[in-house]
């Protein structure tokens, strides 16, 4: 194992790191080309931001060798990768650009996080980024953004609402900059699906420990049984199936972890569950260890080109990769492929038909913002994902999406869906 990686990283410094310098800047405009000679004896550099030490190291290291994979698997790309070591922080961003800056790089491709893009943008690099933030803030027609997008999973996931008829939709979530976004999102897409309406919202604060009155604004209040007598209606309300007195028919929850989890065990309590109303959530939750969301959707990219993605990598570095890197493969497989045309321009990163990576097919739009075309999972028995509608074959507008013919989809029966797996 050892030796196939130094073989490997030998291969890789001899296509990559020996290359000479250059002196002039591949074009970045619209409609304008070098010269056959030029084209000819200069490659296209890409300046690589990553986090190669300090906390997140692990990570920008398996970005360094997902893209180094990448350039190697395109075989004759004219294409350089320069690695520069980011330190997971704005100032350790902005020395890495300055050593960049000064090789000439024609791309950025990173950094990781947020704050990194934050301290690049602030230096006006006057080149293009495909950064993996997904911070949608930060994007604009020349900063890209490869990371798997809320707007897109929420248009997915509104879509197979629609086509299952589910049109009073309940929203529980923090009010803070994503909680912003989602509702606007939602009230766009939801727009878009005939007689659907969001009826019933309960956002509370992000620093919340208890969300008992977020979960009350939005399911039945309880009968206290413990009293000696109960009124007539009191009486009634307990012989009525929790299913009828709900009104919502689709509960979407945007959040994760510890704070996912109170709020499954609190709308358990309540009597609401997935086996209930359908529980929809972002793709955060394909990794959930929550018994309660058994039942649950979500929307993501496919498995199948990241499985054999990860055996790839895994044959040659000795361990599996963490799931973001792939982007650090798609981002680098797409520019290398760019290169080989000499075609580094706003409107061929933005072409209609996109690009097919590890992550499925996906299109970088001209405010920054990217477009995937993901499959719908369910959470199973054991709490593996099980895709239940597939991801569109192709690009389509987006209002058309709803226009769509309806997919057969394979559904967990309610039998199944039950927090005791």
């Amino acid at each position: 194992m050892k030796l196939k990686m130094i073989l490997f990283f030998c291969l890789g410094f001899l296509l990559v790191g020996c290359q000479s310098y250059r002196t002039e800047r591949f074009p970045w405009s619209v409609g304008q080309s070098r010269d056959t000679e030029t084209q000819t004896q200069h490659s296209m550099r890409a300046a690589v931001l990553l986090p190669l030490s300090g906390k997140s190291s692990s990570i920008g290291e398996a970005f360094r060798n997902s893209s180094m994979m990448a350039l190697q698997e395109q075989k004759g790309s004219p294409m350089e990768l320069m690695f520069f070591d980011t330190k997971g922080t704005a100032d350790g961003t902005i020395e890495a650009w300055h050593n960049a800056r000064a090789q000439y790089p024609d791309i950025v491709i990173g950094p990781v996080f947020a704050a990194e893009l934050q301290a690049l943008k602030s230096e006006s690099p006057h080149v293009p980024v495909l950064s993996f933030t997904t911070d949608h803030s930060l994007m604009n027609r020349d900063v890209y953004s490869l990371g798997i997008l809320i707007p897109n999973q929420i248009e997915h996931l509104v879509h197979h609402m629609c086509e299952s008829g589910q049109n009073r939709l309940a929203v529980i979530g923090p009010e803070d900059k994503t909680g912003e976004l989602t509702m606007n999102v939602l009230s766009d897409t939801v727009a878009r699906c005939p007689g659907m309406t969001v009826d019933k919202v309960s956002l509370y604060a992000p620093d919340t420990t208890n969300f008992n009155q977020a979960v009350l604004k939005i399911v039945p209040k309880p009968v206290d049984t413990r009293k000696k007598e109960l009124t007539e209606e009191e009486q009634e309300i307990l012989k009525t199936p929790i299913e009828e007195r709900l009104e919502f028919d689709a509960l979407f929850i945007f959040e994760d972890g510890i704070k996912l989890q109170q709020i499954t065990s609190l709308l358990a309590y309540y009597d609401v569950t997935p086996k209930v109303v359908p529980f929809y959530g972002l793709a955060n939750w394909q990794t959930t260890k929550d018994r309660g969301l058994i039942g649950g959707y979500f929307a993501a990219t496919g498995p199948e080109k990241a499985e054999r993605f990860n055996a790839r990598y895994q044959s040659v570095f000795g361990n599996k990769p963490p799931r973001i890197a792939s982007l650090g493969y798609d981002a680098v497989s797409l520019t290398a492929a760019l290169a080989k045309h000499r075609a580094l321009t706003r409107d061929n990163l933005t072409q209609e038909q996109g690009f097919s990576g590890v992550n499925g097919r996906f299109r970088l739009k001209d405010d920054g913002m990217n477009e995937r075309l993901l499959t719908i999972y369910q959470i199973g028995p054991g709490l593996r994902p099980i895709p239940v509608s597939p991801a569109p074959s192709q690009f389509s507008d987006s209002s058309s999406l709803f226009g769509a013919p309806i997919q057969a989809n394979t559904v967990i029966p309610k039998s199944e869906i039950s927090g005791s797996f």
